[in-house]
């Protein structure tokens, strides 16, 4: 009985939320990146920075496949998960002291944390290019996210192929994310 109750505490915790994740088709490795930063300072006293973003003679154009892409989805909603986990711990961890903890005691704190199912909604942008953008306005909002970067290096070098954002409701993506087209596979 107490389990139940603790899963629908956690329910609410994380009611109407949801995990965004989007991924490129296309991926272009390596991009030039060009940093100036701005005189003057912006209204919180902060010096203003200007990225630009291009291409290299060498940058390559690099298709994601739509298995690909699902990998690559799937890769980075396992750290949302794993940092949930690790969240989840941190909150909990006033129920066990940590210098006397042993592998039985951690395993059961991580054995007792219920599963909380949040929606997770995949969208597809065109290319790195637009990922980049979209990190800039995710950064911009304080909107938490994590990059899966793929490292094949007959492949892709080092290169972002799909973010995820933490659990946000859909109004604080609203701007952001809300224009791209949902992932279809194809």
């Amino acid at each position: 009985m107490k389990l139940r109750d603790t899963e629908t505490k956690l329910q609410d915790k994380y009611e109407g939320l949801r995990i965004y994740t989007v991924v490129p088709g296309t991926v272009q490795t390596p991009i030039k990146v060009t940093y100036q930063p701005r005189k003057g300072k912006s209204s919180d006293g902060r010096t203003q920075e200007i990225y630009s973003f291009g291409r290299f003679e060498n940058t390559r154009d690099i298709v994601q496949p739509a298995g690909r892409q699902a990998q690559q989805v799937g890769h980075v909603a396992r750290m949302v998960e794993r940092e949930m986990v690790f969240q989840e711990l941190l909150e909990n961890k006033k129920k066990i002291w940590w210098k006397d903890a042993n592998k039985h005691t951690l395993f059961t704190l991580y054995r007792d944390m219920p599963y909380h199912a949040i929606t997770g909604i995949v969208k597809a942008c065109r290319d790195s290019f637009e990922l980049i953008h979209i990190k800039k306005l995710l950064d911009a909002v304080n909107i938490r996210y994590f990059e899966f970067r793929d490292t094949q290096e007959d492949l892709y070098e080092d290169v972002v192929t799909a973010l995820a954002t933490e659990p946000v409701t859909p109004f604080a993506v609203a701007g952001i994310l809300d224009y791209l087209p949902l992932w279809t596979g194809q």
